[in-house]
């Protein structure tokens, strides 16, 4: 063989080792998707990725929120905004969204969420009322009466409709005053001295002295009749509407205070616990919540009202048309009438100020959109104005907001629903925490009473005497009004 032709074979032999050693990555790759492949077969088979609903971080806004503060001269940082369908499928604009802020009023969201899981629409605050003494047949009382609650919203309204209670029942004079509990509030005063006297004034017993007691005891046996404050479902939408630090506050002492409102968020609606500082359940102070730990507050908030047979704006007032913080707003944009809301408003003392607002805007489209904006520093009365343009921009270029057909504004806490329960259980003549029995209260009316029917006039001129007494007697025992906190006076810093 000549050697040329040994150099050429020996070119042919490498390229084809050279060729061989070269597939052999390949085969094996082949056989490992192969395996794979046999292996995936084996599972079930993963839903497609239309079928799979996208984690929020997943999902791509539709509004760029960031750009629209730049736009209007912000920092887009001090702000938090996120705005979804009620079902989260849509995601109308992000910004911030897990980051902490102070929420103030709208931790009231959160204290409503869990007042109502826990208490229940109907609950109702009671005040227990004894009366401790004799009853005479010329209708006085020689003893006193005990009025024990801490209803936030008992006022004029109820201390009427306990002395008609009273006078019914035959006594038209009490000896030896009133005595209250400490807790017992009138006219969002909680000082239970004040509030005493102020119950005294409003039941104008003739002859009545204004002494008043304040006594954390209970008195012995049943009380002669009890009232019923308005029920949560009404209690929850004055609080939203006004928002009222007060009943806020006495409506979170029965879930734990602010403890147990943060607790329930975090163990209920599986919030972060870094996510959740609550120092108050009414929203003063300093608190910190995500936009999107407060967007799931709402949601929680709707289903919990469905359980109940009630809707948002059941408990939540209509934005521009129901009385309270909300009162007009909106008035001149297509979201007039179209939206339930909460505001919330802090001082420069607290992180800086905040202003804030969330609930739901009703639209064409989508239905409930759930939304929140967060606005900390800077001025409250321009960050309101943005907050307004920039729901307003969003809800109007992405969907059509749609008024709900509710008139307004609404009568937010009726009367009507206030009640007197009567007690189960009578003892006769001696008032010893049981009252007269039906039998003898109707004597006593017809006795006693007989001047309200057929001696009016007579009636009237006995009462313009006692109030000539009173005014000469001056008002002994008064309580000076320097100590007066009445809801719209009081040092109000977060709505």
């Amino acid at each position: 063989m000549s050697a040329h032709k040994q150099v050429w074979l020996m070119s042919v032999g490498g390229l084809a080792i050279i060729s061989i050693l070269s597939f052999v990555p390949y085969s094996i790759s082949l056989s490992s998707r192969a395996g794979q492949s046999a292996t995936a077969v084996a599972v079930d088979a993963a839903p497609a990725i239309a079928d799979v609903p996208a984690p929020p971080s997943a999902r791509v806004p539709e509004f760029d929120v960031a750009t629209w503060y730049a736009t209007h001269g912000e920092e887009p940082e001090p702000h938090g905004v996120l705005i979804e369908s009620l079902d989260g499928a849509r995601v109308y604009a992000s910004h911030n969204a897990d980051t902490g802020f102070n929420p103030a009023s709208l931790i009231k969201l959160a204290t409503s969420l869990v007042a109502l899981r826990q208490l229940g629409a109907e609950h109702r605050f009671e005040t227990r009322v004894y009366i401790k003494g004799t009853i005479e047949s010329t209708g006085t009382l020689r003893g006193k009466i005990h009025v024990a609650g801490d209803d936030p919203t008992f006022g004029d309204v109820a201390a009427s409709m306990i002395a008609r209670e009273l006078r019914a029942r035959g006594i038209n004079k009490i000896t030896d005053g009133i005595v209250v509990t400490p807790r017992f509030c009138f006219n969002f005063s909680d000082v239970p001295e004040e509030s005493g006297m102020r119950l005294a004034r409003v039941m104008r017993f003739a002859g009545t002295e204004t002494r008043i007691e304040v006594d954390a005891g209970t008195p012995a046996g049943t009380p002669a009749f009890v009232f019923r404050s308005y029920p949560l479902r009404d209690l929850l939408l004055y609080m939203n509407a006004h928002s009222s630090n007060f009943v806020a506050e006495r409506l979170g002492d029965l879930v734990g205070g602010p403890e147990g409102v943060g607790r329930f968020l975090i163990d209920e609606l599986k919030l972060e616990l870094e996510q959740v500082r609550l120092a108050t359940a009414s929203g003063r102070q300093s608190n910190s919540m995500t936009p999107r730990g407060l967007l799931s507050v709402i949601r929680a908030l709707h289903t919990e009202a469905q359980r109940y047979g009630l809707k948002l704006e059941d408990i939540m007032p209509i934005v521009s048309g129901d009385y309270g913080t909300l009162r007009g707003r909106w008035r001149d944009t297509p979201l007039n009438g179209a939206a339930v809301g909460k505001t919330g408003t802090l001082p420069i003392e607290y992180d800086g100020g905040m202003a804030s607002l969330g609930g739901v805007v009703f639209t064409k489209d989508a239905g409930a959109v759930v939304f929140v904006v967060l606005d900390r520093g800077g001025n409250i009365w321009e960050n309101r104005q943005l907050e307004d343009q920039l729901l307003t921009e969003v809800l109007t270029t992405l969907d059509s907001p749609v008024p709900l057909p509710i008139e307004t504004p609404r009568q937010i806490l009726p009367p009507s629903s206030l009640q007197i329960e009567p007690e189960t259980v009578g003892s006769g003549r001696k008032a010893e925490g049981s009252p007269l029995k039906a039998e003898s209260r109707k004597q006593k009316a017809e006795s006693g009473g007989q001047k309200a029917e057929g001696n009016k006039s007579q009636k009237a001129a006995k009462q313009e005497a006692v109030e000539s007494k009173q005014k000469a007697k001056g008002s002994k025992g008064k309580v000076e009004g320097g100590k007066q906190k009445a809801e719209g006076g009081r040092k109000k810093i977060s709505n």
